[in-house]
């Protein structure tokens, strides 16, 4: 299998637009591709898991409503036996008092004494039901809620889910209209990693490195095209005994390869190829050969996932990703395992 190195650059331009959106669930494009495709099951899957959650707290709360309102009535009574115990056992006190007693000291403190036991017992003949009422207030109102919610139910249940799966169906919709709009990135990252599948089924003596970077300070100039070039960024490097391939890959539809407004992948692979060559004959040496220095073969190859042009170019191959592997080892090999150790080092 080929060494690979580095991770695809358009992948990693996805997972950042996701991240920055807020998304982090996917770890893969085909974990993205599986969430467009079962989207509707999986909105379908959260109404469900909504439904299944009422349906047990709607026969938790028909248990729970029995037993407070079982509750409710022991409390009741419990609070009326106390309160009607307390104001007998007032009254008993009240008659046993003597207000005629001679000494006035004692009468006064019988007097006294006779009035707070009436008071208390005035109280909570008054006020029993207020008082039993806030012994059971709390049990009142969970038994309330529990009947509103019983009635909500009974009335309204797919009202109910939905307003509870709300957030979650919310997370869903925003989750598929930010991938809709990284829909470009997304036929990017999932043509890039055809193309590095394909290439794994070649041998180790082939090396892969993924999004190949080039900086140049100060830049160098392109008389071709009359820039300067500061960087370049590549798809794929691929450093072979035939060679290096300056690969490209374009997940293009009929009507994107046919169109003349896109940027053209030609031109920017004639940038990189002369970039890399630069680079290669200012930093990279190959004496191996008893002859003298050897040249490093550098090929442009623009892969297309589905559709290709018709027409052929200078320069540059483009071949569909069913055509990658035989077009590569149609090459012979013109450099040894140490030269290509060497180069691989030197670039990665």
């Amino acid at each position: 299998m080929a060494r690979i190195y580095g991770k695809i650059e358009s992948l990693k331009s996805l997972k950042y637009e996701l991240e920055n959106n807020g998304i982090s669930r996917f770890n893969s494009v085909k974990e993205i591709k599986d969430f467009l495709s079962n989207y509707n099951s999986e909105k379908l899957t959260v109404l469900n898991n909504e439904s299944d959650k009422l349906e047990k707290e709607y026969s938790e709360t028909c248990s729970n409503l029995k037993r407070r309102i079982q509750n409710k009535t022991e409390i009741i009574n419990l609070e009326t036996e106390k309160i009607d115990n307390r104001i007998s056992d007032l009254l008993r006190k009240v008659n046993s008092i003597n207000t005629k007693d001679v000494n006035f000291l004692k009468k006064i403190i019988s007097s006294l004494k006779l009035y707070s036991l009436r008071k208390e017992a005035n109280y909570l003949i008054k006020n029993k039901n207020d008082l039993i009422s806030a012994a059971v207030k709390e049990i009142t109102r969970n038994i309330k809620n529990d009947e509103i919610f019983i009635s909500e139910y009974d009335t309204k249940k797919q009202n109910l889910i939905e307003k509870r799966a709300k957030s979650k169906i919310d997370r869903l919709e925003y989750t598929r209209n930010v991938i809709e709009n990284s829909r470009n990135l997304i036929a990017g990252a999932i043509g890039e990693h055809l193309v590095v599948k394909e290439i794994k089924k070649l041998s180790d003596s082939y090396v892969l490195i993924n999004d190949f970077n080039l900086n140049f300070s100060p830049p160098i100039f392109y008389k071709k095209h009359n820039q300067k070039i500061y960087s370049v960024q590549v798809d794929h490097l691929l450093i072979s005994k035939a060679g290096i391939f300056i690969i490209e890959t374009k997940n293009w539809s009929k009507s994107s390869v046919n169109t003349i407004n896109l940027r053209s992948p030609i031109k920017q692979i004639e940038r990189s190829n002369y970039a890399l060559y630069i680079y290669i004959s200012e930093n990279i040496t190959l004496n191996e050969h008893h002859w003298g220095e050897q040249q490093i073969p550098i090929r442009n190859l623009i892969v297309m996932i589905n559709n290709k042009p018709k027409g052929k170019f200078k320069y540059v191959k483009i071949k569909l990703i069913n055509e990658l592997n035989d077009y590569i080892n149609y090459f012979e090999p013109v450099l040894t395992e140490n030269q290509i150790e060497t180069i691989t080092n030197k670039l990665i």
